[in-house]
């Protein structure tokens, strides 16, 4: 039997779907890994053989079920090995199915979110489900940028025991692009501190508490994140924290948080 990836929803949902932790309806299609290797090969070729779009077919029947059991549309799209937050697709979100015709967005979620496509940064490997989640309105903290704006931390815990919090977007990441963002450095960080920072530290109790409850289950530590809508703080992902983003550098605002969270 095949070990599976620790970083794979395959791995680690299962182990916390029962935890009285706030998290968004999801239902996962195992993908068979035949099908996945044909995507990959066909995906850059018009030419997709009949038996293939059989299998699609198949494939899209089984989402409509995903996207009943979790809610209805719009739903959120992401394979159990990332959730392609950072692509889009004919100028829309990749994760993001608002009906039906979405789920061609699924070729470019199998293939260009995963290895071997781009070998300059990492990038996961194949994908051995499709994950539909419910989707969040997830509270944003300015209205000056239309990226990087919503409310979401990440918090690195080991067995029970929290090792750092940070805002999922680091200051020093969205001061490296204010030009690309359109925002004057001061007025972002007035929202920065006074809203996201703020929001934050308003709901450490529960952060702390899932985060705990989470990590205590698992041997190593791991990177676990949350975001908040309608007022609650919902566990969206997590990831070995060997293999997760964290800033190379804290700053001022990582020194704001902490004076709360170590407290």
């Amino acid at each position: 039997m095949v070990e599976l990836d620790k970083n794979s929803m395959l791995y680690w949902f299962e182990k916390v779907r029962k935890l009285p932790v706030p998290k968004p309806k999801t239902a996962i299609l195992k993908l068979d890994e035949q099908l996945v290797d044909e995507i990959f090969e066909c995906y850059y070729s018009d030419r997709r053989s009949a038996e293939l779009e059989v299998k699609i077919e198949e494939v899209y029947r089984l989402l409509r079920r995903c996207v009943i059991a979790v809610g209805g549309f719009p739903a959120f799209l992401r394979s159990d090995q990332t959730s392609g937050k950072n692509f889009v697709v004919s100028g829309e979100p990749l994760y993001l199915l608002k009906n039906e015709g979405d789920f061609e967005k699924i070729w470019a979620l199998i293939v260009e979110c995963h290895e071997p496509m781009n070998i300059l940064m990492f990038a996961p490997p194949k994908p051995k489900a499709l994950v539909v989640r419910e989707w969040l309105k997830i509270e944003r903290w300015t209205g000056k940028i239309t990226k990087y704006n919503t409310i979401e931390v990440r918090v690195f815990a080991e067995k029970g025991e929290i090792k750092k919090i940070y805002p999922y977007f680091h200051w020093s990441g969205l001061k490296r692009h204010l030009a690309y963002l359109g925002a004057s450095e001061e007025s972002l960080y007035e929202d920065y501190v006074g809203n996201y920072l703020v929001a934050i530290k308003r709901g450490l109790r529960d952060i702390i508490r899932y985060a705990k409850t989470i990590s205590s289950i698992f041997d190593e530590e791991w990177s676990i994140d949350f975001a908040l809508a309608n007022g609650k703080w919902f566990f969206i992902d997590m990831a070995l924290a060997e293999t997760s983003w964290r800033p190379s550098e804290e700053d001022e605002t990582d020194r704001l948080l902490e004076e709360h969270w170590r407290c």
